[in-house]
């Protein structure tokens, strides 16, 4: 039996984040800076610089998808805000390799971190998602988070504005 950090799915491994994983997490949301549509980040992650943020960080949860010892996919649940009032909600984010979207990895992931986050007695997830990545925006509705609002033009990238869907999903 194994347990919620270590489970298989279609030759899918899937666990906690350890340090040799950090170039591969970096790879992946890279390509999805590269392509556009997903973040508003423009400027490439570092393998360094990630590193210390994760692995020197107790509140944040980070877990990864790994096919045959490579990074296909990762998901962060981060800390919403250092405020005091908000230390039982978390950030969601899920990447995966593009070639390997559309097989289910996404959602065993979400389930894998929505289970940890339970664990630790966190209360609530938020996710921001560009309202023009509509495959993001229906991920998160069959995963049961309900559409907060939007946030109009709070974002420009390519000489266009971009609105924010904040969907959010109570757990306890």
């Amino acid at each position: 039996m194994m347990d919620s950090t270590n489970r298989m799915h279609h030759h899918v491994e899937y666990r906690s984040v350890i340090s040799e994983d950090i170039s591969g997490i970096c790879k992946i949301y890279n390509a999805h800076i590269e392509l556009g549509g997903s973040t508003f980040e423009t400027v490439p992650w570092e393998t360094s610089i990630l590193h210390d943020q994760i692995m020197k960080n107790d509140k944040d949860i980070w877990f990864v998808a790994e096919m045959n010892h490579t990074v296909i996919g990762w998901a962060a649940a981060r800390l919403h805000s250092n405020r005091f009032g908000y230390r039982l909600t978390r950030e969601i984010a899920i990447y995966l390799a593009i070639e390997h979207m559309g097989k289910g990895i996404a959602g065993q992931l979400l389930k894998l971190t929505e289970n940890s986050c339970i664990d630790l007695g966190i209360h609530h997830l938020v996710a921001r998602v560009i309202t023009s990545n509509e495959r993001s925006l229906r991920f998160h509705e069959r995963a049961g988070y309900g559409l907060v609002g939007v946030q109009k033009e709070i974002g420009r990238l390519n000489d266009q504005w971009l609105d924010v869907a904040i969907m959010q999903k109570i757990l306890s």
